[in-house]
């Protein structure tokens, strides 16, 4: 079973210019701030992650290896998102001061390990509004801004309501999933999360599980000349999918759902086996992953692209939405539990 995706989770990793062959190790002080920040309003918590670089009398990856020397202290800072709309500025939103562990402690990874700060809100956020950041440091006067909007939640209503019907007639068959374009999207990311229970013949015990099938990153461009935009669920690449993803065991039988009564009797436990996930992104997420040649969502390297004022990073918006409750045809979960490519994995038939 995949963990938690968490397309909404960022690695921060920012190298220091010491990789360079004319970095001056002993250049004298000067501050520069770095902000990342994606807002989303399909989350409880925002968090924003501020860091301080500088120059030092000793090597930069020296300093970086002291939490002091890259993060800022409590009382450093004041950190603000401003709600606007139009010109009319119509609440301020201060984020706290947050220390936490979730740091990789990866060998690889030349920052400190002992803790992060992260700067948090837990006020809702409102999708009418432009939302400014504004950091300001105490200490030295130093101000550093950026803004950006909300993006709209998907609309699948053009999807067809039926189940996910992908072998008929002993042929596979495709399913396609549509949606409108999200204003304030520029980027997507698409998953198919498949669930299976799963009960072992000797102890009895139950377990839900589910495993995940990523699609390539998606623009509006890429569906030029349109307000839909779509994926496309090929069955046979379906099943090799499942086929390559489950471990056969002798030991299990299982069954494709999201929710169980208890155990496998009857067909009308089997609810929701098929969720679609995505994660999208703003215009300045989506610039900064093309500039800097990313994967995916994922913060990597020092940003050649930024949209700080008066520092350096990426602020921007991202949204976790779902298409979910989606079941497999009569015939599909029949060809899941007897077909050529997944028989082998004990499924039972409807």
């Amino acid at each position: 079973m995949m963990k938690n995706t968490n397309f909404y989770l960022i690695i921060i990793g920012l190298f220091f210019a010491a990789c360079e062959t004319d970095f001056d190790v002993n250049a004298e002080w000067k501050e520069s701030t770095v902000v990342y920040g994606l807002l989303d309003q399909s989350l409880d918590t925002q968090r924003v992650v501020i860091y301080k670089a500088f120059l030092g009398e000793e090597s930069a990856y020296v300093i970086a290896e002291e939490a002091d020397s890259i993060y800022y202290q409590a009382d450093d800072l004041e950190v603000f998102l401003y709600e606007v709309a139009g010109d009319d500025t119509v609440n301020a939103i201060e984020l706290e001061y947050f220390i936490t562990d979730n740091r990789s402690n990866s060998s690889e990874n030349i920052f400190s390990t002992e803790y992060s700060v992260e700067y948090i809100t837990t006020d809702s956020l409102n999708r009418d509004y432009t939302y400014h950041l504004y950091v300001h440091n105490l200490k030295t006067g130093n101000e550093v801004t950026s803004s950006t909007t909300l993006i709209s939640e998907m609309d699948f209503s053009s999807t067809s309501s039926s189940d996910l019907n992908l072998y008929k007639n002993d042929e596979f068959k495709s399913f396609i999933l549509k949606w409108k374009k999200s204003s304030n999207a520029s980027i997507y990311k698409p998953i198919l999360r498949f669930y299976y229970y799963e009960k072992n013949v000797s102890t009895g015990d139950v377990s839900l599980n589910y495993i995940d099938k990523s699609f390539s990153d998606l623009t509006p461009e890429d569906f030029s000349g349109s307000n839909s935009m779509q994926i496309q669920i090929e069955g046979q690449s379906f099943y090799y999918f499942v086929k390559n993803s489950i471990e056969e065991s002798n030991q299990v039988i299982r069954i494709n759902a999201k929710e169980l009564e208890d155990g496998f009797s009857s067909p009308e436990y089997w609810i929701g086996g098929v969720d679609f996930i995505f994660v999208l992104g703003g215009s300045e997420i989506s610039q900064y992953i093309e500039i800097n040649n990313l994967p995916g969502l994922l913060f990597q390297e020092p940003p050649t692209y930024t949209n700080i004022i008066n520092g350096v990073g990426v602020f921007s918006s991202r949204l976790n939405d779902s298409y979910v409750g989606k079941v497999l045809s009569d015939d599909a979960l029949l060809f899941l539990s007897e077909g050529e490519l997944t028989s082998e994995l004990n499924f039972l038939a409807p």
